[in-house]
C-alpha cells in the first residue's frame, strides 16, 4: 500500500504536470492536496435536461459513493460546477465525507489533477472537462473511469467518439447492470380499457402530458434526486407516458408554473380537438421538446367547468394588470412571433382532483396497444382508453 507521503508527493506532481501552480493556489486547493485519505472525484461534462441522463448521472454516482465508503475514502468536490448539487446531495444521502475547492477558473483541473481516483459519469467531444481527463489518463492509466452504458445506444455519436478516445488514452470503462423494467411495471396483463371508434372531440378540452426535464410538479429537487438515485426505474423514468401514468394512478392534475413568466400554478388545456391538435404538432426548438404529445387526459367542458377549469384571456400587458388577481391565470399574452390565440387554452388555477368525474366524463388517450397496457396497469378508476391507432386514417392523430 502506497505510503501517505508517496499519495501526497503523487498529488503534487500532478499538479505540475496538469500546469497547476500550488503556490499561486486557494487555500481549499493545497488543503485537499495535503489531505490524508485517499480522494475521489466524480465529474461530468454537461448534466442538461434530459431525465435519462439524469438517471444515468444519479447510477454512476451511487456505484461510486458505495465503493468510496468502502474504501474509506473521501470525495472532492468543485463548487459551483454542474455536478454540485448532485454530488453533494448524494454524498450526503451516503454518508460519504466531502472536501471541497472553492470556485475558480482552474476547479475542474485542480480537481482532476488532485484526485487519486477519477470517475466519469459523462463526457461529451470536445468539452474542457474530457480534455482534462484525457490529460490525466495520460499521466496515469485505470485511475480514469468513464461510464459506458448508454454509450451504445442513446448518446450522440461525438460523445460515443469521446469515450473511446479516453479509453484510448488509459482511462477504463465502467459498465452499469442495464436496469430492465418488470413484468407488472409494464403491464403486459392489464386490460386495455374501453375503445371508442367515434368520439365527439369537440365536447373534450385536451390536457396532453409531456416528459419531465426534473422533478414532477410540486416535487423538490431533494426528492428528485433521491428517486434517481433509489427508485425502481418505473418510478424514476419522465417520460410524457410516465407523466400519464402518475396522473392515472394518483387521480390528480397537479399545478404548475413553468413557462413563460407566468408565477401562478396552473394546469392547462386546450379546446381545439385532438385530431388536429396533434396533426399540427411542433418542435420547440427553444423548449427542446414537442409541443404536444399524443398521451394525456381528455375531460367533458362542463365536468372541467365543474372543476374549475375556466377560458384563458388573451391581450396585451395591460389587459393582464386590469384583471382581478385571482383571474390573472387565466391571462396569455397574444404573443408576436407565435399566435397563442390558436390553442384555443384553458386553465384551472389550482390541483384537480379527478377523482369526481364520472367514467362518462373523461378518457385517456395513447398512441398504441403497449401504451394502453402500460397506463391499464395503473388505472384504478378504469377511466376508458382511447388508442389513437385504431382510428380511421381520416379522423387518426399524427
Amino acid at each position: 500500500m502506497c505510503s501517505a507521503v508517496s499519495i501526497l508527493a503523487a498529488r503534487r506532481y500532478r499538479c505540475q504536470a496538469m500546469g497547476i501552480d500550488l503556490n499561486g493556489a486557494s487555500e481549499s486547493c493545497r488543503a485537499a492536496v495535503d489531505h490524508k485519505t485517499p480522494l475521489v472525484a466524480i465529474v461530468c461534462s454537461r448534466v442538461g435536461h434530459d431525465p435519462h441522463r439524469h438517471r444515468s448521472l444519479s447510477q454512476q454516482i451511487a456505484a461510486s459513493l458505495e465503493q468510496a465508503r468502502r474504501d474509506a475514502a473521501t470525495v472532492l468536490v468543485a463548487d459551483g460546477t454542474a455536478i454540485d448539487p448532485w454530488l453533494t446531495h448524494a454524498a450526503a444521502v451516503f454518508q460519504v465525507p466531502v472536501i471541497r475547492v472553492e470556485s475558480s477558473t482552474g476547479r475542474d483541473r485542480q480537481v482532476i489533477a488532485i484526485a487519486d481516483r477519477v470517475d466519469a459519469a459523462y463526457v461529451r467531444q470536445g468539452g474542457k472537462v474530457t480534455e482534462l481527463l484525457r490529460m490525466r489518463s495520460r499521466l496515469q492509466s485505470g485511475i480514469v473511469r468513464v461510464a459506458i452504458d448508454g454509450v451504445a445506444n442513446g448518446s450522440q455519436r461525438r460523445d460515443r467518439q469521446a469515450v473511446w478516445e479516453l479509453l484510448d488514452a488509459g482511462a477504463v470503462g465502467r459498465y452499469l447492470p442495464a436496469e430492465e423494467v418488470g413484468e407488472s411495471e409494464r403491464g403486459d396483463e392489464a386490460p386495455l380499457g374501453v375503445d371508442r371508434p367515434s368520439i365527439a372531440w369537440s365536447e373534450f378540452l385536451v390536457h396532453c402530458t409531456r416528459a419531465a426535464a426534473g422533478p414532477w410538479p410540486g416535487q423538490t429537487w431533494a426528492k428528485y434526486r433521491d428517486d434517481l438515485l433509489f427508485a425502481n426505474p418505473a418510478s424514476a423514468a419522465r417520460d410524457a407516458i410516465d407523466a400519464l401514468c402518475r396522473i392515472v394512478r394518483g387521480q390528480r392534475l397537479v399545478a404548475g408554473a413553468v413557462t413563460s413568466e407566468r408565477t401562478e400554478p396552473v394546469v392547462c388545456f386546450s379546446a381545439v380537438e385532438l385530431p388536429r391538435l396533434l396533426a399540427g404538432r411542433a418542435y420547440r426548438s427553444h423548449l427542446h421538446r414537442w409541443d404536444y404529445e399524443p398521451y394525456g387526459i381528455a375531460i367533458k367542458r362542463d365536468a372541467a367547468s365543474r372543476l374549475g377549469v375556466q377560458p384563458v384571456i388573451y391581450g396585451d400587458r395591460e389587459l393582464r394588470n386590469e384583471l382581478d388577481l385571482d383571474q390573472r391565470f387565466r391571462f396569455q399574452s397574444v404573443g408576436t412571433t407565435y399566435d397563442w390565440t390558436s390553442e384555443q387554452e384553458w386553465r384551472c388555477g389550482a390541483d384537480m382532483d379527478l377523482s369526481r368525474l364520472g367514467k362518462s366524463e373523461v378518457f385517456i388517450f395513447v398512441p398504441d396497444e403497449n401504451s394502453a397496457r402500460r397506463v391499464g396497469s395503473c388505472n384504478p378508476a378504469m377511466w376508458p382508453i382511447v388508442r389513437l391507432d385504431q382510428f380511421p386514417a381520416a379522423e387518426k392523430p399524427v
